[in-house]
């Protein structure tokens, strides 16, 4: 549900596109991708054959659109634009990176070293504790709301 509220977010809020894009905008875009280019390249070079196969299936990954579009279908009764499925794929793939993360952190603290698999007890805790900041966060939002 998590996932379906911020794609809804994301279809209100979204920045309207600029009709006419001028040449020097173009260019300041392709000197930032460059840079970020050159970035990523450094990072990649430093990671060791471990976290690089990691990153590797971090990339393959990705979320089946079938089931997505039978979710989203199911929850709103409509059928989701095709743009909205990658959003949803992508959020929901950032959602399952996250709590991964945290299982991670979870079987670290219960002292299982990085080779041992997460166990069910800790993605239920991540999943708690990723659950119980949200709600931290928007009690917090709605507390300084004027």
């Amino acid at each position: 549900f998590f996932i379906i509220y911020l794609f809804i977010l994301y279809l209100q809020l979204r920045p309207e596109i600029p009709n006419s894009v001028t040449p020097r905008t173009l260019e300041e875009m392709n000197v930032a991708q460059n840079t970020e280019r050159a970035q990523m390249v450094d990072l990649l070079s430093q990671f060791t054959s471990e976290q690089m196969t990691r990153y590797e299936c971090y990339r393959r990954s990705s979320l089946p659109k079938s089931i997505l579009k039978r979710l989203f279908q199911t929850v709103t009764s409509t059928a989701p634009p095709p743009n909205g499925l990658i959003i949803l794929a992508a959020v929901g793939k950032l959602f399952v990176g996250e709590l991964v993360e945290k299982a991670r952190q979870m079987a670290d603290e219960d002292g299982l070293s990085d080779l041992d698999e997460i166990r069910v007890g800790h993605i239920q805790e991540a999943r708690w504790r990723l659950h119980s900041g949200a709600l931290k966060q928007r009690n917090m939002f709605q507390q300084h709301r004027l």
